[in-house]
């Protein structure tokens, strides 16, 4: 019987500690997609290259936009007063060699 009760005290304790908080998901118009907005992954691309978490196209069809998404929940946006964080810029991958330059034996 203790162990019973063992068991479901401990499985209620894995429940509560999960309840986690959600982080805040705000969004901003992208500051580099050109024209009308028509495929969300069109624009989710340009917005991970300026640093945001992700993106979607949002607004009447004829005038939709390219609103960029990333995590606002330590920004300071929460009433905290702290200044809001640039984003990080997404590292670059270092270009990729020719078959040219594979040929000719440049270093990799």
């Amino acid at each position: 019987m203790n162990g019973k009760i063992a068991a479901t005290a401990a499985a209620l304790c894995v429940l509560l500690m999960t309840c986690g908080a959600e982080a805040m998901l705000c969004r901003t118009r992208s500051r580099n997609f050109k024209g009308i907005c028509r495929q969300n992954m069109n624009c989710a691309t340009i917005c991970v290259t300026e640093g945001r978490t992700g993106g979607y196209c949002k607004g009447p069809p004829m005038f939709k936009r390219c609103m960029c998404t990333f995590d606002c929940s330590s920004d300071g946006g929460s009433g905290g007063g702290g200044a809001p964080v640039p984003p990080t810029p997404v590292p670059r991958a270092p270009p990729a060699l020719t078959a040219r330059a594979r040929r000719a034996g440049s270093p990799a």
